[in-house]
């Protein structure tokens, strides 16, 4: 499927940032194995959970991480992929979220709000993905990276459209990233905010769904993802290979954004589950002996 002809298939460029580099399943492209130190096998307990990822358009999000990790606490999802988290670089490598590790990101820098992030586990490996040659603020804003759970190879990919972004820019350039990453043996989870209303069968709609179908992605969530009195609509959505897996997909209304969360769980991938770990903080102030 092409839309227009202005834009090539150039090779994917990873970063090295004087990283380890390995060889991953397409032979064009190099991805950067993250030495980040991940906790050792003993940060593992001996139970197992089902393969969860979580994503929300969080309206940014400072001030609202102890929050979302209290939303979270009942789910426990192992990725976690927010989009329009409104921050800079400076400030979205500061985030602290508890269990999670920030693996890949993108923040924009000529207009305020907007970009994506994917948070990881932080017993789980991964490989970051570096996109940012197709990204144009506001018509298409990405970030990827690749995971292994239980010896299967997931590719997470989160994006964003502004409602004013160009719609067939992005459809080209989710075309251009997609056939440089798909292989028949890619297990892919892609979410987002594409800011069309999935429950209206519309020329866009048909558009977006027959490109992922040509990839075998196929949407999930079938739940309006924002609500108002008068207005229900489904704006975000997670596409995977419904022929691939056993899944179930819920909303999770935290609060902390006027779109509600969504959650994709594949049944037949078990993950490990981290221990609950303590930390103690010792507060010295004038009243500290």
């Amino acid at each position: 499927m092409n839309f227009d002809n202005e834009h090539s298939g150039d090779d994917f460029k990873y970063r090295t940032n004087s990283l380890r580099t390995s060889k991953c399943t397409n032979p064009n492209i190099t991805m950067t194995q993250v030495d980040d130190s991940h906790p050792p096998n003993n940060y593992l307990s001996d139970k197992s959970t089902n393969f969860i990822t979580f994503h929300q358009n969080i309206r940014g999000l400072t001030h609202k991480t102890d929050e979302l990790l209290i939303s979270l606490s009942c789910v426990k999802p192992q990725v976690l992929c927010m989009t329009d988290h409104c921050l800079r670089p400076d400030e979205i490598k500061s985030i602290y979220l508890g269990q999670y590790t920030l693996g890949t990101y993108f923040c924009r820098s000529i207009y305020k709000q907007g970009g994506v992030s994917i948070f990881v586990s932080k017993n789980i490996r991964f490989q970051e993905i570096d996109l940012n040659q197709y990204v144009k603020e506001k018509d298409f804003e990405i970030c990827a990276l690749q995971l292994q759970i239980a010896s299967i190879n997931f590719i997470i990919i989160c994006l964003y459209r502004s409602p004013m972004g160009n719609y067939t820019y992005f459809l080209n350039q989710l075309e251009l990233v997609l056939n440089t990453l798909y292989r028949v043996s890619t297990n892919i989870i892609l979410c987002g905010d594409f800011n069309i209303n999935f429950i209206e069968t519309t020329s866009r709609i048909i558009l977006l769904e027959s490109l992922m179908a040509s990839f075998c992605l196929f949407s999930t969530i079938k739940f309006p993802t924002r609500n108002f009195i008068n207005s229900h609509t489904l704006i975000d959505n997670i596409f995977i290979d419904i022929n691939r897996f056993n899944f179930s997909t819920k909303p999770l209304i935290n609060g902390l954004s006027d779109h509600d969360a969504q959650i994709i769980t594949l049944s037949d991938i078990m993950c490990s589950i981290p221990k609950q770990l303590l930390l103690y903080i010792r507060i010295i102030d004038s009243n500290s002996t």
